[in-house]
């Protein structure tokens, strides 16, 4: 080869010639065939072979002795520190990818049950979820308010429910969550109202009413035992509304509260009103009409939350009244609070339930 940087070809056909030289055989024709033009590197050669330099016999059945009867090499520590590393790693890795794939399932869980009703498969998730949305609540009135915000939801959910015919045991899990959540928003929302804003009451009582009203007009298309519970739920919100109005009635007295309390929250106080001295330069900073709560429970207590009143007979439409009232109304004891009146028609329960002081219904 004549390219730059390789071998002459001279000189590659000289190491040929050298080569068979050092191995005596047989020099190419035609050429300066003979041995003498590398005499004095074949003398080098042959003074090199002639020297004894390995070791000698001893030396080499020591040697051999010696890496036969050596023990084995031992596994380097570092190696397995890397494997122990690595599996953890691993176990890392899929724990890490389990977890992503547990929370995007409850994620869509938690998305499929937001229209899911009583007896649905996705409702218990959805109850949870309300839970958990709850318990990441700290301002007191915000929960209040989501627990009535729940509670009004079992009535939008009942009506859906008897359009499609449901079971009225369906009807009855909408019904106890409905209490149960009416109970504790009211107990909270009035704890609120009469220890910061007092003002906020009368919209506790229109939710209340609101609720009376789209439940009453339900009432007659609930199914089977239904319709009797629906009607303990119906004077359940009658009063919770009560206690909202009594306790806004008193707003400006000195005395709101009694110092007692039943399941709905505080009870009004009972003694004449004074008025209250108020501060000019202090402000609620407060707009009644900006606390309104929202349609929509919690799972909480069945609905044995119905607060202790004391129980009256109520009448049946239709029936006559030895007492002198209309049927289907009640008269409330001398007192001199105002009551509340509920516009009818509504249906009214034929059976015994307890009936507040200051409810009137007509």
């Amino acid at each position: 080869m004549d390219g730059k940087g390789s071998t002459p070809r001279w000189r590659h056909t000289e190491h040929e010639r050298f080569a068979r030289a050092v191995e005596g055989g047989p020099q190419p024709v035609g050429g300066p065939d003979s041995k003498d033009d590398f005499a004095d590197d074949l003398a080098i050669v042959e003074l090199l072979r002639s020297m004894d330099v390995g070791p000698d016999a001893e030396t080499r059945a020591r040697m051999k002795q010696r890496v036969l009867t050596a023990p084995p090499p031992e596994k380097p520590l570092v190696l397995s520190s890397v494997r122990r590393v690595g599996a953890r790693a691993r176990l890392a890795v899929a724990a890490a990818a389990v977890l992503c794939l547990l929370m995007s399932l409850a994620g869509m869980s938690v998305l499929l049950s937001r229209d899911a009703l009583p007896g649905d498969p996705l409702y218990g998730i959805k109850r949870t979820a309300e839970g958990a949305s709850l318990g990441l609540t700290f301002d007191e009135e915000s929960r209040a308010l989501k627990h009535l915000e729940f509670a009004a939801s079992r009535v939008t959910e009942m009506e859906t429910l008897a359009e499609r015919s449901s079971a009225p045991a369906d009807h009855l899990t909408a019904l106890a969550d409905l209490r149960a959540d009416a109970v504790e928003g009211s107990r909270q929302f009035t704890e609120y109202a009469t220890s910061s804003d007092e003002k906020a009451l009368p919209s506790l009582r229109d939710w209340a009413l609101g609720q009376y009203m789209k439940l009453g007009t339900l009432r007659p298309r609930l199914p089977g035992e239904a319709g009797a519970h629906a009607d303990t739920t119906m004077w359940l919100l009658a009063s919770i509304a009560q206690r909202a109005h009594d306790l806004a009635v008193r707003s400006g007295c000195s005395a709101v509260v009694s110092g007692q309390s039943d399941p709905l929250g505080p009870l009004p106080a009972k003694d004449a009103c004074a008025s209250a001295e108020t501060d000019p330069n202090s402000s609620s900073g407060r707009d009644p009409a900006s606390v309104k709560p929202t349609p929509s429970g919690l799972p909480g207590q069945s609905g044995s939350a119905t607060p202790p009143v004391q129980p009256t007979q109520s009448v049946a439409p239709g029936a006559s009244n030895p007492g002198g009232t209309q049927p289907g109304t009640s008269t409330p004891p001398s007192s001199d609070k105002p009551g509340i009146t509920i516009p009818l028609p509504l249906p009214l329960p034929s059976i015994s339930l307890p009936l507040l002081p200051g409810i009137s219904f007509g």
